[in-house]
């Protein structure tokens, strides 16, 4: 249940904070998952959480934590598929964090929460 909610407020809080060509860019973000081989259950979840990410980024979380964030929350994904998720991310919604974080983060950070993305067993 509190996987739900989160995922419906973040949903919300994307929907009114994402610009309007990111709709544009969604395609192109699924598209670059999928030559990348990486594997996610629902397009729709899997570009909300690449904005997710570039929010994090803009609210001073590093690069790395936010990879480290999609490792822990979702144990089927490897490193290097976060890694990748979070660069295909970058280029797609938010190119000014393509080559890290140059302001330093906030005093207190928030838990980082993602929805799981690892796909269902076959």
């Amino acid at each position: 249940m509190r996987l739900l909610l989160f995922l419906a407020s973040s949903a919300a809080v994307i929907g009114l904070a994402a610009p309007v060509q990111a709709d544009d860019a969604d395609p192109n973000f699924v598209a670059a998952l999928n030559n990348a081989g990486i594997t996610y259950q629902n397009g729709a979840d899997a570009t909300g959480i690449g904005r997710r990410e570039c929010q994090l980024m803009d609210q001073g979380h590093s690069e790395a934590d936010v990879i480290k964030a999609m490792v822990d929350q979702n144990p089927g994904f490897t490193t290097d598929a976060a890694t990748r998720f979070t660069r295909i991310a970058e280029t797609v919604y938010c190119p000014q964090h393509t080559f890290g974080v140059t302001e330093p983060p906030p005093a207190w950070q928030p838990p980082i929460d993602f929805p799981i993305v690892t796909p269902p067993a076959l």
